[in-house]
């Protein structure tokens, strides 16, 4: 039997909690599915409601299974303390730190103070996290428990979510619980969320007589209805009672404990103990470890003027507050309520006291102690505000944008004068926004308006404000307003090196989203005196890119070329939006997963969305929409209502390709008037963009082409449609199906004149099938087989298929029948792999017109039984054999057990098959070997 007890025999040990068998079930499942797949849970309900028993009984059944379980429970003393919460998950696993890459090493040795600083909250942090995790899961499974989620620091909380994110491929289940009133201000995209519900009044009952047979039944009837179903109020409030009370005796109070009541119960425990033994727990509480740091709560005591002794802690334990283990010498609470109970209900003057205690012991100028002291402050600081302000910019320099707005916060409260206190408040509203979290942001800078902005704050509080509204709302006027001026102001040297880029870059996507001449004005006098050369770049990508982006490809990769990492920071933006300008941010994955460790979530969700628009060009529609999905549910719960609608219209692209016009419909109707009301020109545009593809999908070719048009006029490639290779084929393939063919050969005469392919590769790509579409009739082969031999051709299907579509149909037309069902079968096989059905029927219809279907005027008649079928005869000896087991009705599965080879191998044969056959389906394949002999069994 030994240490190995299995994975079966754990549920009939550890059964469900009351009333929490549903929920006890997924958790089971997870724990033992662990060894295969890992996965993320919340535990989301009311304080008592029965998260935490389900953790304890989550890890003895993941102990009992060999799993090694890491615990990590948030504390609201901790909440402003930067990773204060990845201490307790990272610490039992740093002996394998040693066996990390450098870079992941030097981020978990610094963030556990072991090279004396801590690093900022970029993803460098989660990186190394996730890799030592990994690690150590590859020698046994981990479960992680995360109590009280909604009081991790938001450090740790960005890790949690960044591990939560990444759990399905390795044997680690991530378990938190976290209270309703905060489940909705935190991200549980990723996560499986099991609700806790109060127990129905049977499942309160049952609990209520095993907790307490002896109640009477009056009293039973008053604590079940106190209660509501509430398990620790089930559990906690007939603790409380009397023998007397219990039994009818003596009268109950008035009032029971219940939610927030529930820390008035604890109150009266607390007031049971000596003020020492209350003061003493008090530090505990504010130290924020489950496991209490005795050493540095026995000297904060002294330095405070106060000592417990051994025996007031026991009776802290008989009370049931706290729990002591004697061999180790460790102390924690009961409950997280009690520590809530012990920070709410003492006096001010007496946590202001612990405070105190605590700042004398900890190491000077440090970010624990400075907190400390400003919590024991009473009155303005400027001494004390000036300490914090320079810890947040040294936190701002590593990253820590949230931690810094924590400390520029508190600095602005004890600022002495309206001036400073403004200040601080711009750089924390700064810091938040770039932290991912914008309406903290905009309330820091409505505070900041009151105290009256003064002009070495202006500029930092206008960009603040752009970047706001913005992200907030997709904004694009207070931008093209405020960004001009700020970057005129810019002469403090400081200041510029911190704002120039920043700005700028914002300035030239809200440039490019409004189409607003003054606004790229104010951009080319920036330029024009000091000149930025991937700034430049972004304007000539985005700006008229038919005059000005020539050579844009290969200007961005010189600049790759010469990029230092250290230049990150203040240029990933424009920097992505020039790879977006040029179609390559898919080229570039690594440097964007540098870039986002160095950041907050702001810029990691700038990166996912511009890798949509890579999903997009590249023909990944599914991941596309599952991406869009998991984009819009994090921009929601963050308030990026600008992103919300992004996703929105880069979904519209795959609705449209696909024919879905309902669908289309339904997303422009919201998104049509929101770009309206903003003067979204770039969005309006691609709305048009998007009609005109949903037409041609479905054959409206005239609809298509006015729609088309009149973003890009034949011929013409308008300052406010930059994308305008993202149209192109469309107009001249709708003009070319409308009988406008020297419209389309304008417009490829145009594309020419502007040296499209020079610009990126797939510009060049877009040009290259156009002239195929709209070539001279003797000239389409020719045009089409150029297309193909293009480098890198099949990385852009749906166009890639597009060209085979026109060429099977033109070959089919001069009777080439073999040829043009190569062509047409492999544009069906494309199109069928997009999902995009109008394309896929429009094919098949190609195929069967030359007999490819094996059905009407052109089916062939069946050859004599046994002989091999006349196309049949084109097969190798493999495709045959797989031929004939296919007829037989066999799946891939099958037959590649038959055959002793892989299912993918199957259909990479039946690829080939399809075309030599001239089918597109199975059926085909049963049609065309109708009389060849079977293969015999084995």
């Amino acid at each position: 039997m030994g240490a190995d007890r299995g994975h079966g025999q754990t549920s009939q040990r550890t059964p469900a909690l009351a009333g929490r068998a549903r929920q006890w079930a997924v958790l089971e499942d997870a724990v033992t599915s662990a060894p295969a797949a890992g996965r993320a849970l919340w535990l989301r309900g009311e304080a008592g409601i029965g998260k935490s028993a389900l953790l304890k009984r989550t890890a003895r059944l993941a102990q009992a299974s060999g799993m090694r379980v890491l615990r990590v429970t948030g504390s609201e003393a901790e909440k402003d303390l930067p990773f204060a919460a990845l201490h307790q998950l990272v610490w039992p696993l740093l002996e394998r730190a040693g066996q990390l890459p450098e870079a992941a090493r030097a981020a978990l040795e610094a963030v556990m103070d072991q090279q004396g600083e801590q690093p900022g909250a970029g993803n460098a942090v989660s990186v190394a996290t996730m890799e030592l995790l990994s690690a150590a899961a590859r020698e046994r499974p981990l479960l992680i428990l995360v109590d009280d989620l909604q009081w991790v620091d938001a450090s740790s909380a960005e890790i949690l979510q960044f591990i939560q994110r990444r759990l399905a491929g390795i044997p680690v289940v991530m378990v938190a619980a976290i209270r309703d009133e905060a489940a909705e201000n935190l991200d549980s995209t990723d996560a499986q969320v099991l609700e806790l519900e109060p127990l129905s009044e049977e499942e309160a009952v049952a609990l209520l007589r095993e907790r307490c047979p002896d109640v009477c039944e009056d009293i039973f009837n008053r604590l079940l209805s106190e209660a509501a179903g509430n398990p620790l109020a089930l559990v906690e409030l007939p603790a409380q009672l009397a023998q007397e009370q219990r039994a009818g005796a003596e009268p109950l109070p008035e009032h029971l404990p219940l939610g927030q009541r529930l820390e008035r119960m604890f109150a009266a425990r607390l007031a049971a103990l000596t003020p020492a033994a209350r003061f003493t727990l008090l530090l505990y509480a504010l130290a924020g470890r489950e496991v209490g740091p005795t050493d540095l709560v026995n000297e904060a005591a002294r330095a405070a003027g106060s000592a417990v002794t051994e025996a007031e802690l026991v009776a802290a334990r008989d009370s049931g507050l706290i729990q002591l283990d004697a061999d180790r010498g460790e102390l924690s609470f009961r409950h997280p309520l009690v520590r809530a109970a012990l920070v709410g209900l003492s006096p001010a003057a007496e946590l202001r006291r612990a405070h105190r205690g605590l700042a004398a012991v900890l190491p000077a100028d440090g970010i624990r102690q400075l907190t400390h002291l400003a919590a024991a402050s009473v009155g303005p600081d400027e001494d004390l505000a000036q300490a914090l302000e320079a810890a947040a910019f040294r936190t701002l320099v590593r990253g820590g944008d949230l931690e810094a707005a924590t400390l520029l916060t508190r600095a602005a409260e004890l600022s002495p004068d309206a001036r400073g206190r403004a200040r601080r408040l711009v750089h924390a509203a700064s810091a938040a926004a770039r932290g991912g979290v914008l309406a903290p942001a905009e309330r820091l800078l409505a505070e900041a308006d009151l105290a009256g902005v003064t002009a070495e704050s202006r500029n930092v509080y206008d960009y603040t404000k752009v970047f706001i509204r913005f992200l907030a709302d997709g904004d694009l006027a207070a931008g093209a307003t405020l960004l001009p001026g700020v970057l005129a102001r810019l002469t403090d040297d400081l200041e510029r090196a911190a704002l120039r880029m920043p700005a700028l870059s914002m300035l030239i996507i809200i440039a490019t989203y409004s189409a607003d001449d003054s606004v790229w004005d104010a951009i080319r006098r920036e330029l024009a005196a000091d000149p930025d050369p991937i700034a430049l770049l972004g304007h000539d990508l985005w700006h008229h890119p038919a005059r000005h982006a020539h050579g844009g490809m290969a200007r961005f990769v010189r600049l790759l070329e010469t990029h230092r990492p250290e230049q990150e920071v203040a240029e990933a933006w424009i920097l992505m939006w020039v790879a977006f300008g040029v179609d390559a941010v898919g080229d570039h994955a690594h440097l964007w997963e540098r870039i986002a460790q160095r950041h907050a979530y702001s810029t990691e969700a700038y990166i996912d969305l511009l890798s949509a628009h890579d999903d997009c060009v590249h023909g990944r529609w599914d991941r596309l929409l599952e991406r869009a999905r998991l984009g819009v549910a994090r921009a929601r719960a963050r308030g990026y209502g600008h992103h919300v609608h992004m996703y929105g219209y880069k979904r519209g692209y795959v609705l449209a390709a696909r024919g879905m016009q309902r669908e289309l419909d339904e997303l422009l109707t919201d998104l049509r008037p929101w770009a309206a009301l903003r003067r979204h020109r770039f969005i309006l545009n691609r709305i048009t963009c998007l009609q005109a593809l949903c037409a041609l999908s479905l054959g409206d070719y005239e609809a298509a082409y006015v729609h088309a048009a009149s973003v890009t006029p034949p011929g013409e490639f308008p300052s406010d449609a930059p994308q305008f290779h993202l149209v192109f084929l469309d107009l001249v393939q709708a003009a070319v199906h409308c009988g406008r063919v020297e419209q389309a050969r304008r417009h490829i005469a145009a594309g020419r004149a502007a040296r499209m392919a020079e610009i990126s590769p797939h510009h060049g790509f877009v040009l290259a099938a156009a002239e195929a579409v709209a070539a001279e009739p003797d000239a389409v082969d020719d045009a089409c087989r150029a297309v193909y031999g293009i480098p890198r051709a099949e990385e852009w299907p749906f166009t890639l298929a597009r060209v085979r579509l026109h060429h099977g149909a033109w070959l089919r037309r001069r009777r080439r029948s073999a040829e043009a069902r190569v062509q047409l079968a492999e544009a069906q096989r494309i199109f069928s792999e997009l999902g995009a059905g109008p394309w896929t029927e429009r094919a098949e219809g190609e195929l069967s017109a030359c007999g490819g279907s094996g059905s009407g005027p052109a089916a062939r008649p069946a050859p004599a039984a046994g002989a091999a079928a006349p196309a049949a005869q084109a097969l190798t000896a493999q495709e045959l054999r797989i031929a004939q087991l296919v007829a037989t009705g066999l799946t891939n599965k099958e037959i590649g057990v038959r055959l002793s080879v892989s299912p993918r191998t199957v259909s990479t044969h039946l690829y080939k098959i399809f075309p030599k056959l001239g089918v597109t389906s199975r059926a085909g394949v049963a049609r065309a070997m109708a009389g060849v002999a079977e293969p015999p069994a084995r």
